[in-house]
């Protein structure tokens, strides 16, 4: 398989689970923002762009009525094979576009930031205060900083 199948393939598994985080959001919160919907070029995904530069965009926003205890929330999906060894806990990786989504959070003045983790068929919801750690990496997919997530299986919500 070619490189290029093999990204095709993965992009196509993780559009899936994002759709089905999708369907969840939405029977289960007041309005979703699905920000993977926005114009954006070949090769990268939706961000705002102005004065201040560049900001990735996580894939939802998610908007209850004020004072919901559900609040205000940025939710970004990464759909995971494996997990990884960090600090010797089993770990849910996400990459340095963590940063830009927590600035999302402040632009957008929403609650927090959830990362919901698609693993084994299941969804694993955490806030991005769950982080473990990070470390600099730098291989062929690219360098900056990856964020660790312990894996935790009272995180299941679905």
């Amino acid at each position: 398989m070619s490189t290029d199948d093999k990204f095709q393939e993965s992009l196509a598994i993780g559009i899936a689970g994002e759709d089905s985080v999708f369907e969840y959001l939405i029977k289960n919160f007041g309005l979703v923002e699905d920000t993977r919907s926005q114009v954006h070029g070949d090769g990268y995904g939706p961000r705002m762009v102005g004065t201040e530069g560049k900001v990735i965009q996580p894939d939802f926003c998610v908007y209850n009525k004020p004072g919901s205890p559900k609040g205000r929330f940025a939710v970004d999906v990464k759909v995971k094979s494996s997990l990884y060894p960090f600090k010797g806990k089993r770990c849910f990786t996400v990459d340095k576009k963590l940063e830009d989504y927590r600035r999302i959070v402040q632009i957008k003045q929403l609650d927090y930031l959830m990362i919901i983790f698609v693993y084994e068929g299941k969804m694993y919801f955490y806030r991005d205060a769950d982080c473990i750690g990070n470390k600099f990496m730098s291989n062929e997919y690219g360098h900056g900083n990856v964020y660790y997530f312990e894996f935790d299986e009272t995180k299941i919500k679905y």
